[in-house]
């Protein structure tokens, strides 16, 4: 399986593929998430980060059922540390039922290959603490834990 990158035209199909997403955020972490943004609202921030030349995204499945938004950053050397170009996958997920099928793998493969296109340092993704099955995925896929957040109240 071999993802394709997505086009401006995609929007509304990576909008699609962020509902389960967005509802198990929305399920585990309701202070922080909404658990039904506004359609076109949300497609909308999918086609302005297609039309940002530093963010690229992969789609797989025919019709597609998984997706990877990733988003090049980088940072000059400062006093604390030296600079970096960075692959950050903002978004990573596959659709329940087409899960296990090697999606999610080809993806990640994706995002490796265009961090070297783009001669990344490093890539990174985060993830919330509830969300073990992504943690079990990354880590068997040669992802390793790098720091925390931890999070208080006034």
């Amino acid at each position: 399986m071999i993802p394709r990158r997505a086009t401006p035209a995609d929007a509304a199909t990576l909008a699609r593929l962020n509902a389960h997403v967005q509802s198990w955020h929305a399920a585990h972490y309701p202070e922080v998430f909404f658990p039904n943004p506004e359609p076109a609202a949300l497609t909308q921030y999918f086609a302005d980060r297609l039309a940002d030349p530093a963010c690229t995204a992969f789609l797989t499945g025919q019709p597609a059922t998984g997706y990877a938004l990733c988003q090049l950053q980088t940072r000059e050397r400062s006093v604390f540390s030296p600079g970096y170009r960075r692959l950050m996958i903002d978004h990573i997920a596959v659709a329940p039922e087409a899960r296990r099928q090697g999606q999610g793998r080809a993806l990640l493969h994706a995002a490796r290959q265009l961090a070297r296109d783009l001669e990344a340092d490093e890539i990174l993704l985060d993830t919330w603490d509830a969300n073990t099955d992504a943690h079990a995925f990354f880590r068997a896929n040669g992802f390793t834990p790098r720091r925390m957040l931890f999070r208080g109240t006034p």
